[in-house]
């Protein structure tokens, strides 16, 4: 069920805003990448800010180290840096067409590592980087860049399809009443600019409606929750250009987002992650993770707030599904 407030008047309080600074645009030079490279071009000329294109090259595995000199080592690793020249220029050419110059580093380390190490030390506010593959073969492999970088940034991460172009005008911002969802619907407020939509949607599960109750789960809801997710506006005060809806929903919260993201064709979904352990995400999953895995829109992750407790120290908040 939508809401739109009719007359939002202006709060006295200070805005919660995340500085647009750098953002790091990871590309492995495939067509996986391109909407990345589009999007982060975009976004760095609407916002004044650099768009700092980055691709890492992962050493050849040898299984016998031992019997290899290091020079066929260092000989491999120069062949696969000029394959991703290579590929770089050709993503290039597929995605701006008549740009000349293009400023692209290339680093030699571990993938993961090596993209959030550079978000890090060059205060970039966001990295962006594309959806890559998924499925059982891609996990098995830890081919899911994506996944891993959201898992391991202290930045939002923006993971695009390959179709990906411009600058979002539109974003649905999933909220469970933590700082990291919190901090998503700032990451989303701050990727809209000065204009756009933000549909701001809190997620029940399906329970049934107290016998001899007329209301509808929208109507039982409305009344908790609706004032949580207005204080939330109010406290992040988004540009007078953003106009604000909120949005009940209820069921599998990662498919109801995405549902209501393609019925309304929106841009963008953001939703926090608390940064469960390692086992608590193989156990329990995550639906920033599915988020990721099914939608086939940008999907925008905001990392646990830094002053937060880890969400398996903690007690476990009310609606807590991220």
């Amino acid at each position: 069920m939508l809401y739109t407030p009719e007359n939002r008047a202006a709060v006295p309080v200070e805005p919660l805003v995340t500085n647009r600074g750098s953002l790091v645009v990871a590309t492995d030079g495939t067509s996986d990448s391109d909407g990345a490279v589009r999007v982060g071009l975009a976004l760095a000329r609407r916002d004044g800010v650099k768009a700092d294109f980055f691709s890492v090259v992962e050493a050849p595995a040898i299984v016998d180290l031992e019997g290899a000199p290091v020079s066929d080592l260092e000989r491999l690793v120069e062949i696969a840096v000029d394959e991703r020249g290579a590929m770089l220029l050709a993503q290039r050419d597929r995605t701006h067409p008549g740009i000349h110059e293009w400023p692209c580093e290339l680093a030699v380390g571990a993938r993961v590592d090596t993209i959030v190490d550079r978000a890090r030390t060059t205060g970039a506010s966001f990295i962006l980087l594309g959806l890559g593959s998924h499925g059982l073969g891609a996990r098995v492999s830890q081919r899911e860049t994506a996944l891993r970088v959201i898992r391991a940034a202290e930045r939002p991460v923006l993971a695009l399809p390959s179709d990906a172009w411009g600058v979002p005008h539109s974003a649905l911002a999933a909220v469970d009443f933590t700082m990291s969802s919190e901090h998503a619907v700032r990451a989303a407020i701050d990727l809209l600019g000065d204009d756009g939509t933000l549909y701001v949607a809190h997620v029940t599960p399906r329970l049934p409606i107290p016998q001899g109750d007329p209301r509808t789960w929208g109507e039982i809801t409305k009344g908790a929750v609706m004032p949580k997710l207005e204080e939330i506006v109010r406290r992040l005060n988004p540009s007078p250009g953003i106009r604000v809806e909120y949005v009940l929903l209820h069921g599998d919260p990662a498919h109801e987002l995405v549902a209501f993201a393609e019925e309304m064709a929106i841009d963008m979904i953001a939703a926090g992650t608390h940064g469960r352990s390692a086992l608590g995400r193989l156990v329990l999953g995550s639906v920033s993770t599915k988020l990721v895995r099914i939608a086939k829109c940008w999907v925008l992750v905001a990392p646990p707030h830094r002053d937060a407790p880890n969400a398996d120290d903690r007690p476990e908040a009310p609606n807590d599904w991220s």
